[in-house]
């Protein structure tokens, strides 16, 4: 086995990139489907509630879509009374 590399040395060469609160929800077109970024910070804590309420730890993949079906309904929501970002 080769030799242990600091964490972020490993993230950086892996290009690894994290969410801020400014990027966008939504992801780019990818061959699941799927449309929201679970890992954005805005969401996670509402991905992680909606797993505790329907009592699992990973989420199919029609859960996944009922999920990202509330959140799209929840934004176009937001949008159409004013809400910005």
């Amino acid at each position: 086995m080769g030799k242990k590399i600091p964490f972020e040395v490993a993230e950086r060469l892996a290009a690894v990139h994290h969410n801020s609160e400014n990027d966008p929800i939504f992801m780019d077109a990818n061959k699941y489907g799927y449309k929201v970024k679970i890992n954005h910070p805005k969401i996670r804590p509402i991905y992680e509630r909606y797993k505790r309420k329907i009592g699992c730890q990973i989420l199919s993949d029609r859960e996944r879509l009922e999920f990202e079906a509330f959140i799209i309904r929840k934004y176009i929501e937001y949008k159409s009374k004013g809400g910005t970002k």
